[in-house]
């Protein structure tokens, strides 16, 4: 996670993957408000979403990063399988439950804390055939997703990255 008072010079990949981060997000965002009822179209959003958001987030401690790399890593690997698709979508959905936690550190904003449970909720709902649970999880998902998408986009670039000499590799 980067320090907003540190401003070092940005290239042209560090740029780059600021707006893929962000832009990820987003999409995570939109593709979660038709994830109840366009679920396969979803799912594969969501775990592409996941794979590009969790590859250009800028978080120091390498543990962490490659924790919620390595959830994404798996979803699309299990996509790819085509095995019991849920599953995957879980672990795109603990890909971005994780972003948001991440991210409430950053904007000290308590509601993205409960994205966790919410992507949860839309989860299990999926897995259990209730329509009325993954349509609310759905939405409320979708405008967690869109609040830390659009608290990131209201930052200049430059606080998404931070000190480039602490990042561990």
């Amino acid at each position: 996670m980067a320090d907003p008072q540190i401003q070092c010079q940005l290239d042209a990949i560090d740029k780059l993957t600021v707006i893929l981060y962000r832009s990820a997000l987003t999409a995570g965002s939109g593709l979660m408000s038709v994830a109840a009822w366009e679920n396969d179209f979803a799912a594969t959003g969501l775990i592409m979403a996941a794979l590009i958001a969790t590859t250009t987030v800028h978080i120091y401690d390498k543990r962490f990063r490659w924790l919620i790399l390595g959830s994404a890593l798996f979803a699309t690997l299990w996509q790819l399988s085509g095995l019991w698709a849920p599953l995957g979508l879980g672990a795109a959905l603990f890909a971005f439950s994780a972003l948001a936690v991440k991210e409430y550190y950053c904007f000290k904003l308590k509601v993205l804390l409960i994205t966790p449970l919410v992507l949860a909720g839309f989860w299990a709902g999926l897995v259990l055939s209730i329509p009325q649970l993954m349509i609310a999880c759905s939405m409320a998902g979708a405008i967690l997703l869109a609040v830390a998408a659009f608290s990131k986009w209201r930052m200049p670039l430059h606080y998404d990255i931070g000190d480039k000499s602490r990042y561990e590799v």
